[in-house]
């Protein structure tokens, strides 16, 4: 009887200093192993939320960006009282008329790529677009909307896939001449100057690349404008 009191006294006097030191020490080591796995988990989740919404973002750019170019129209102007098209492309800039605008749904409209610079040396791509007047030569054409297309990149290029002229086409159709000439991708491509619309246009950024074939009835243009002159 007299040992069985002792136990209980033992077991009611609870845990001693040196255990519950030990024990402090282990749930400590424990919260922080369970703080540290948690940091590690968000850093991780970030990273990837944050790459995941720069690919939503380069995918919306890829969207407007095909939108513009493939539905880009052979518009024909007047140049020295002579019809021509209005398109022309160099490395960092682009000029042309599209039935897809971003600010004006459903109508033709003039509009302008600019690859443009950010303090740190990185681009970026410049969208602007105005209600489509009637062109003139030499007219200076005010941008009334604009957007940011492609936010930063490393390099951003415009090339062409075209003829070198109207006359180039026609000699290489002409089996009397056998001239053997193709279209070739060019830095630079001025339909005013070549009479004839580029048949495919490249987008370049970093490692990204869009190739955008030309989907438009360029003769026929030409053809209209005449006949209602001759009219």
């Amino acid at each position: 009887m007299k040992k069985q009191s002792q136990l209980i006294n033992r077991l009611s006097k609870g845990f001693t200093l040196v255990e519950l030191l030990i024990s402090m020490t282990i749930l400590s080591m424990i919260m922080l192993l369970g703080s540290w796995s948690f940091s590690l988990f968000t850093t991780n989740w970030e990273g990837r939320l944050g790459h995941f919404s720069k690919n939503v973002s380069q995918t919306k750019d890829y969207i407007l960006m095909n939108d513009i170019v493939s539905s880009i129209i052979p518009y024909v102007y007047r140049v020295s009282n002579n019809p021509r098209y209005y398109f022309k492309s160099t490395p960092t800039e682009m000029y042309a008329v599209t039935q897809s605008s971003i600010f004006h749904p459903k109508s033709a409209v003039a509009f302008k790529f600019t690859v443009e610079d950010f303090e740190d040396g990185s681009k970026y791509l410049l969208y602007q677009e105005a209600e489509l007047g009637v062109i003139t030569q030499g007219q200076e054409i005010n941008y009334s909307h604009e957007k940011i297309l492609i936010a930063k990149a490393d390099d951003i290029q415009f090339k062409v896939f075209g003829w070198k002229d109207i006359q180039q086409k026609m000699a290489s159709e002409d089996p009397m001449t056998n001239s053997g000439a193709r279209p070739l991708w060019r830095d630079s491509y001025d339909a005013e100057k070549s009479n004839y619309m580029p048949l495919s246009i490249a987008i370049y950024w970093d490692k990204a690349e869009i190739l955008i074939p030309m989907v438009n009835d360029q003769g026929s243009s030409l053809s209209r404008i005449t006949q209602l002159e001759n009219q």
